[in-house]
């Protein structure tokens, strides 16, 4: 706990409040980086509410998740030093996690060193006359009258691999220079996946800050829709609740949960509104070239009409969220969730919460367009995710040093820990559960 901030945090429920809810019961906001403390109180985040997942008010220590989320970033370092600031109440070396964290330090030291952090442009080069030959070959199969095997390429490759790639542009680990990394983003999440790269960010960089962490996590804020641990539907926001629906979710999660609620409501709700409220002009032409030109070309090779080639567009989108969707809850969903009050370090979160995926296979490498890497992908998010199943080969060493528990599964293994935990939750609501009540 922090100086003059210990008494409201006594009472459970407090400790119970959403992140941004617990921050204004706070007068003084502070993060700590190494031993200072800096006061965040009116300072305007532009990463968002993400801030208050790590402060240290409620005993959390940011170092790690600052440095390597800003560690492209001068400003950032410029902005923090900026702030008031003070030394912590306790060094870091008293945490029981400090000889395991400099350690930590010390290899990334040595990974940065050796170049794992440099971007290529020849590989960069080549994931982008990937999307253009997929995209080509799905308007091939529209031209010759394939239309169901198109959207099968335009989305499981083309949208797919553009989810991928907007995503380590996102990370600003594609050429090394945010600018044109968030350009990249915003053109293969804008005409792609139809979305927004920076509403796909602030929701993304909360999974990144805490994974598996209750009221913390976006990616486990899915009721009533789907639950992935056994109190999600009593830990999360009030929402109605089926019993039905809970039990055969690990039937509906993919082609109806991802494939067709959160498509819709990313796509025509949730991004929209973003752009439209920050007036992102930029993102709003991607999304919308997306409909336009892509439901255009369609048109034009099947030579049908617009509201049938509009019909395929979506079928596209539709394979591309299942695609998505269903690879990346394999790297997490079914881990042990983190309590909303409890912290843990940086890498205990990416170690405990998330897994590798068959590293040294490149057939996944290419499936999961390296993001089988999650556990790496996790401690290091801005290393080019290329590098990654070379160094997660390094860091066998490192856990077993440190006796972490890291977790590689194989490819049929992630599958199926993702679909029995999706039953087993499912059956357990089904049988147990009740609508939260308040």
């Amino acid at each position: 706990m922090t100086r003059g901030n210990k008494a409201k945090l006594d009472n459970s429920k407090l400790a119970k409040l959403e992140p941004h809810k617990l921050a204004q019961t706070f007068e003084q906001r502070w993060v700590r980086i190494d031993d200072v403390e800096y006061d965040v109180t009116n300072f305007k985040h532009p990463g968002g509410s993400v801030i208050f997942y790590m402060l240290s008010n409620t005993g959390a220590d940011a170092t790690e998740a600052f440095k390597e989320f800003h560690m492209r970033s001068p400003k950032a370092w410029k902005m923090l030093k900026a702030l008031p600031q003070r030394p912590a109440e306790t060094p870091r070396s008293a945490d029981p996690d400090a000889p395991m964290l400099q350690d930590f330090a010390r290899w990334r030291a040595e990974l940065e060193k050796e170049g794992f952090f440099e971007p290529s442009r020849l590989h960069l080069a080549y994931r982008c006359l990937e999307l253009c030959a997929t995209f080509a070959l799905g308007t091939f199969l529209m031209y010759i009258g394939r239309p169901l095997l198109a959207s099968i390429v335009y989305g499981a490759f083309f949208g797919a691999r553009c989810g991928w790639v907007q995503h380590e542009g996102g990370h600003n680990s594609l050429t090394g220079s945010i600018w044109w990394d968030k350009r990249i983003q915003a053109a293969t999440c804008g005409f792609g996946l139809s979305t927004s790269g920076d509403m796909w960010n602030q929701m993304h960089n909360k999974h990144h800050a805490t994974p598996q962490k209750v009221r913390h996590d976006m990616d486990l804020d899915t009721t009533p829709a789907v639950a992935f641990f056994d109190t999600a539907v009593e830990d999360n926001r009030p929402r109605g609740f089926s019993k039905t629906w809970a039990r055969a979710q690990a039937w509906t999660f993919v082609p109806i949960t991802s494939g067709v609620l959160v498509q819709m409501f990313w796509i025509y709700v949730l991004h929209p509104r973003q752009v439209l409220r920050k007036k992102n002009y930029e993102e709003a032409s991607w999304m919308f070239l997306s409909h336009v030109v892509r439901t255009a070309v369609i048109k034009l090779a099947l030579g049908c009409g617009t509201a049938e080639a509009y019909g395929w567009f979506w079928v596209g989108n539709w394979i591309a969220y299942m695609y998505l969707f269903a690879h990346f809850s394999t790297s997490h969903t079914h881990l042990d969730v983190v309590p909303s009050d409890k912290h843990i370090s940086w890498v205990n979160y990416a170690v405990d919460h998330t897994v590798d995926i068959n590293p040294r296979n490149s057939i996944v490498n290419w499936l999961m367009g390296y993001l089988n890497c999650q556990v790496i992908h996790h401690l290091f998010p801005d290393m080019p995710q290329f590098r990654q199943p070379e160094v997660s080969r390094r860091f066998v060493a490192f856990a077993e040093k440190w006796n972490l528990n890291y977790k590689v599964l194989t490819y049929y293994g992630a599958w199926k820990a993702t679909f029995s935990n999706l039953d087993r939750v499912g059956q357990h609501y089904y049988v147990n559960g009740k609508a939260k009540a308040h």
